[in-house]
């Protein structure tokens, strides 16, 4: 049991790393110039940036406070910022490969993302709905 909570700790400070990390990347993309990147990114960063920020504080608050009701609620609450922030992203959709197959391809995949979020947004929900009540896992 104290092994998985020190798996668990370091799953969420690699998490909020990898986001600080992603974070940094995003905003800078515009800057550096990558040909399939379009002015129209900035439409959609506040959003994005709202969902690396959501992912950020709800790591570092499973970080603090770690139930298995509230890691439940918490992933939930992120995935729906994802999820959020992928529709926008598709819908804006800031790429142009200069290839319609590329585009097309691009599209579908965020398309699966957005059903592989509402899954994971179901199965937290189920799981926070039927979790045993001193479980601690």
């Amino acid at each position: 049991m104290e092994n998985k909570k020190k798996d668990r700790k370091s799953d969420y400070i690699f998490a909020i790393i990898f986001n600080l990390i992603f974070l940094y990347i995003v905003n800078n993309l515009l800057n550096w110039n990558i040909y399939f990147i379009t002015n129209d990114l900035n439409e959609v960063l506040w959003i994005i940036n709202l969902s690396i920020i959501a992912a950020i504080i709800g790591n570092a608050l499973l970080l603090a406070y770690n139930p298995e009701w509230f890691r439940h609620v918490m992933k939930i609450i992120m995935n729906i910022f994802a999820f959020i922030s992928t529709y926008f992203v598709y819908i804006v959709f800031p790429f142009d490969f200069k290839s319609s197959f590329l585009n097309w391809g691009l599209s579908i995949f965020l398309i699966l993302v957005m059903i592989g979020i509402v899954i994971a947004i179901i199965v937290e929900f189920y799981f926070l709905v039927n979790r045993r009540p001193d479980s601690e896992y």
